[in-house]
């Protein structure tokens, strides 16, 4: 978090900056009072006009104070959520599929949303003890004006509170985290169910809900343990604040008794006991808080501080994709020792039964999943993830669809160069009606299909790694678009049902899993 505070250091500045002029002109009311009450009047109306006067002036510049510094507040908010999501959102997607890929993305949506407001809410804690503390040190500056024994007896038990979060910083911040992790779980599996919503009827409803309902009942139940502790927190920590007014109240009544101060004295010091109060219960509850939010900030602050340099060299493809030896095993299947050489040019279809590793063969030659033996090497290089990201264009079954119009997908937001990379492989009339889309999200499977491709196509990637992606396109089609890829002067390698002659034989290979 140190980078931040470094990057917010000037709304940090202006907020505390303005909040020690509004706290002193506030702070200063009772010690107007306390000397209207005790000047006796000698002046008549003068002294009710001028210490009516300066009551509203230091009322006045304690509320502009207070508009700056929490306007200030909420830029420092702004400031901290824009840099803060936008390094978790950018190591995110520079992380490498297999580590992507060891959580949910209802996890990572719950992460931005939630862990990263437990970042803020760190950042905000820590404000509010600094605040806190430049309010005791007014506050008690005004006390000890007044009757320094009275400061003395409220400074030393002020301290001993100080000690409170210790007792339950810790537990809060494990409960905290078991919340968060609820409703990452919660928020996946919400995910995941209304994703399957075209598949429930009166014979799954209950199910479904019942489904939905167990997951809903954990993330609420762990909801309930953490407010039911931060509550005994708040409670332990407030009722030390009690004690400590008792104690002051009980010196002002001894010093009332025994005529050592005056009754303005009293009125002063009284409300000065309330107002020391609360920045005193700010820093107490505040770090409590802010051990409760740690766990939580440590985990943003780690996948950021993780983040991946993506390495690009500005190299090409020479001569061959070569698997040596190269093994992968799962608990229903294996690929074992596996040795081909994919090369330049040359067109590749993979075929067999479902289940035989064709997914997981093309997977592992873009390195989208690591071999557990043998290597593949990219001419004489070894295959790297961001080698093979940088030469190959990889499509599989379920290749995302972004909600957003058809140019903004093909070229992935204006990365690629737009043409019409596609009006060669469909008529023109489909090109047309394609081109015009608003949400991509809205059209076929065929569709979304053709998409992807000219996506591939607009990359300019010199071998392109295709895992069934023509499956949802009708036969003509389908044949139509395979036979101008055959054309091209790409190295392509496709994973394929058609096992059709017609079909197969615009390939080079075919690779029989």
């Amino acid at each position: 978090m140190k980078r931040y505070f470094k990057l917010l250091w000037k709304e940090i500045f202006v907020r505390l900056f303005f909040h020690v002029i509004y706290i002193t002109a506030i702070a200063a009311l009772p010690y107007i009072i306390k000397n209207m009450i005790d000047c006796g009047f000698l002046n008549g109306w003068y002294d009710v006009v001028k210490w009516v006067g300066v009551f509203i002036t230091f009322i006045i510049l304690g509320m502009a104070a207070q508009y700056i510094t929490q306007r200030g507040a909420w830029k420092l908010d702004k400031k901290l959520y824009e840099n803060i999501r936008q390094d978790f959102f950018e190591a995110l997607i520079t992380q490498t599929p297999e580590t992507y890929k060891s959580k949910e993305i209802g996890e990572y949506t719950s992460m931005i949303n939630n862990d990263i407001a437990g970042c803020e809410e760190y950042v905000e804690y820590i404000m509010q003890i600094c605040e806190a503390v430049i309010g005791l040190i007014v506050y008690a500056s005004y006390i000890f004006c007044l009757d320094i024994r009275i400061a003395c007896i409220i400074y030393i038990t002020a301290v001993l509170t100080l000690f409170l979060p210790r007792i339950t910083g810790d537990k809060l911040s494990s409960k905290k985290q078991v919340l968060l992790k609820k409703t990452g779980i919660y928020t996946n599996k919400v995910f995941d169910l209304l994703s399957g919503i075209s598949f429930v009827n009166h014979d799954t409803f209950e199910k479904v809900a019942a489904r939905h309902n167990d997951s809903l009942y954990e993330m609420e139940k762990s909801r309930y343990e953490y407010g039911k502790f931060k509550t005994f927190t708040n409670v332990l920590n407030g009722s030390v604040m009690y004690i400590i007014n008792t104690a002051a109240f009980a010196i002002i009544a001894v010093l009332l008794c025994a005529g050592s101060i005056t009754a303005g004295i009293a009125t002063a010091t009284i409300s000065y006991i309330q107002d020391f109060m609360f920045p005193l219960r700010t820093i107490v509850d505040s770090i409590s808080s802010v051990k409760s939010v740690r766990g939580v900030k440590n985990r943003i602050i780690a996948v950021i501080e993780g983040r991946r340099k993506i390495i690009y060299e500005e190299t090409g493809f020479k001569r061959a994709i070569r698997l040596n030896h190269v093994s992968k095993k799962y608990e229903d299947f294996s690929i074992d020792d596996f040795s081909y050489t994919f090369e330049k040019g040359k067109k590749y279809a993979i075929i067999g039964p479902s289940g035989t590793g064709k997914s997981t063969l093309v997977k592992m030659i873009v390195q989208e999943i690591k071999q557990d033996s043998g290597d593949i090497y990219i001419d004489d290089k070894i295959a790297e993830y961001d080698v093979c990201n940088t030469l190959m264009f990889y499509i599989g079954q379920y290749s995302h669809i972004f909600a957003e119009n058809y140019p903004d997908n093909v070229t992935m937001f204006g990365s690629y160069k737009y043409k019409e990379a596609l009006k060669g492989y469909i008529s023109e009339g489909k090109y047309g009606l394609l081109a015009q889309t608003d949400n991509c999200t809205t059209l076929s499977g065929g569709e979304k299909q053709l998409i992807v491709l000219e996506r591939a196509l607009l990359s300019e990637r010199e071998i392109l790694v295709l895992d069934e992606p023509f499956s949802a396109l009708n036969q003509e089609l389908d044949m139509q678009v395979n036979k101008k890829l055959m054309e091209s002067d790409k190295t392509i390698i496709i994973v394929t049902h058609n096992e059709s002659s017609e079909y197969l034989k615009g390939f080079d290979y075919i690779i029989k899993m």
